[in-house]
């Protein structure tokens, strides 16, 4: 079965001497340009797909690099009308592997974590948040991006305040036990003995909870913003549901560190790639690079505070 496939390209070094010398010229131009969303395998014309290639200004070996996503959660990462792999997390990657030259990315549509943690590919591409389970078998890069959440609400209730208002107005909400929302509204019940939230735990997906809010057997969700038109459009809500604001404060409260991550293997291979690519986030968040890109998707910055790229996840 051929995957969705995006790799950066690279020029080879030929083996004459005299075409060496008249590519010498072009290599450093060539060496960046990138062909984004082949269909297909990377087989070279000889039917041999080659594990690295060399760069023609420097001669040095270029290791090609094994992405992998999920590609199926727009924004982040999405196969679009040209059957080409894009989206905010998608172009970061591409972003940071354009800026080491000694390595090559390509990116596979494929069980991410599973892949990686098999030793299949290098690195995870995913929207991936911290958890301590996850940092038992990855290791975490520099954070790339922070989401943002919403009251998901029916079109016609009043847009929710805060979760005092939730409290106050009785409303039921369904999450999974053990859900980074769920601990967080458990800690709030906790401290907040007079303003009781009703959790009501379940492991419905996204279709089934969106479903419960119109036959209000829940009456809110919170949920990740970005991808809520996505989720509506693809079950056929548009117009019966919408996300509403939630302040600085309550997501601060909810999601302390809602960041997203780049994974890879935990062994002395994934030590060193995730070293060298968080050099070069570093690098992107002070450029300006970061809030470039995820100002272009949501309209709004949302890389990362600059206190997070001071020391790693684990």
């Amino acid at each position: 079965m051929k995957k969705l496939v995006w790799r950066k390209k690279l020029f080879a070094i030929l083996a004459t001497a005299v075409l060496g010398a008249a590519l010498t010229g072009c290599g450093s131009q060539s060496a960046n340009a990138a062909s984004v969303g082949n269909t297909g395998n990377t087989d070279n014309a000889d039917g041999d797909t080659t594990a690295s290639d060399t760069n023609a200004d420097n001669q040095t070996q270029v290791r090609v690099i094994k992405g992998v996503t999920g590609g199926s959660l727009a924004p982040y990462m999405y196969i679009d009308e040209n059957n080409a792999l894009t989206g905010v997390d998608i172009e970061i990657a591409k972003e940071v592997f354009n800026r080491i030259p000694e390595y090559d990315l390509e990116i596979e549509v494929a069980d991410a974590l599973q892949g990686v943690l098999s030793g299949q590919y290098d690195i995870a591409i995913n929207n991936y948040g911290y958890t301590d389970a996850r940092a038992e078998s990855y290791y975490f890069s520099y954070p790339y991006k922070t989401t943002y959440n919403v009251y998901i609400q029916r079109p016609d209730d009043t847009p929710l305040t805060s979760l005092q208002d939730i409290a106050d107005r009785g409303y039921k909400i369904e999450l999974g036990a053990g859900s980074l929302t769920a601990n967080a509204l458990e800690q709030w019940n906790a401290d907040n003995p007079e303003h009781q939230i009703n959790i009501i735990y379940t492991e419905t997906n996204f279709q089934v909870k969106f479903e419960h809010l119109l036959d209000k057997t829940a009456d809110v969700a919170i949920d990740d913003g970005p991808i809520l038109d996505t989720l509506l459009g693809k079950f056929g809500l548009e117009g019966q549901l919408v996300g509403n604001e939630i302040d600085p404060e309550t997501e601060d409260f909810l999601f302390p560190q809602n960041n997203t991550y780049f994974l890879f293997g935990k062994n002395d291979d994934g030590y060193e790639i995730r070293e060298k690519v968080d050099v070069v986030l570093k690098e992107m968040k002070e450029d300006g690079t970061l809030a470039e890109i995820t100002s272009k998707y949501f309209n709004k910055d949302t890389s990362p505070k600059a206190e997070y790229f001071e020391s790693t996840k684990n």
